[in-house]
């Protein structure tokens, strides 16, 4: 399978093009670090699938560039915007295309434990934190408001706590608690080749797929 990078000079796109390069399966069919549609374009498409762990501009940048082009999206790049969310949406009529916050291997069985707890224990106060990297901005990541929205789906109050702490690659918990007790759920990343490998895995699942919009947790 031929796999092109977008955001390959970031440290997410280093990982991947380190993984597609040692994968027996896999080829290097381009690894782009520029930002503009004219340099997408100029890089080609001869690929069976396409990962972008770039910047919200350069993916809608890529998508202007694939106009008319039918390339399978795996969309790991968060802090898009209302109106960038449903374009990416949209291009589920045109192709495959999975976008997802967190690619983590586990993550969608961290998350559906934390919401069978949430809902087992409904008294419980919430809380959802995250640690991440000291150049990371101090804001809430895609995860983590990914986690709140699920877990306030039902009309709960979640607390946030947000730390930022050397180069740590992640450090996602749910804690719950119960005023005697409480219950912490923490799904910790040992490096930043986590996301790399569980984004390859969601891009030979989109191969197969037809077009539409996917999230992992479509993922079987």
């Amino acid at each position: 399978m031929r796999v092109a990078v977008l955001g390959a000079g970031g440290k997410v796109g280093r990982e991947l093009v380190a993984q597609i390069t040692a994968a027996r399966d896999l080829s290097l069919a381009g690894a782009i670090s520029g930002r503009t549609g004219t340099t997408l374009a100029a890089a080609g498409f001869d690929a069976d699938v396409l990962v972008d762990f770039s910047s919200p501009c350069a993916t809608m940048d890529l998508l202007d560039a694939l106009a008319g082009c039918p390339l399978p999206l795996v969309i790991g790049t968060t802090g898009f915007s209302a109106d960038q969310t449903a374009r990416l949406r949209a291009e589920g009529a045109r192709r495959p295309i999975l976008v997802g916050a967190n690619f983590t291997l586990g993550f969608e069985a961290f998350r559906r434990c934390g919401l069978q707890l949430a809902a087992d224990l409904s008294g419980a106060d919430l809380t959802v934190e995250e640690t991440y990297n000291i150049a990371k901005k101090p804001v809430a990541s895609g995860t983590t408001q990914g986690l709140i929205a699920d877990l306030a789906a039902n009309g709960r109050t979640v607390a946030t706590q947000i730390n930022r702490l050397g180069d740590t690659p992640g450090i996602n918990t749910i804690r719950l608690d119960l005023g005697v007790a409480e219950i912490s759920l923490t799904l910790k990343v040992g490096s930043r080749a986590a996301y790399a490998a569980g984004a390859l895995v969601a891009a030979r699942w989109l191969c197969a797929q037809a077009n539409g919009a996917y999230t992992p947790a479509d993922i079987s």
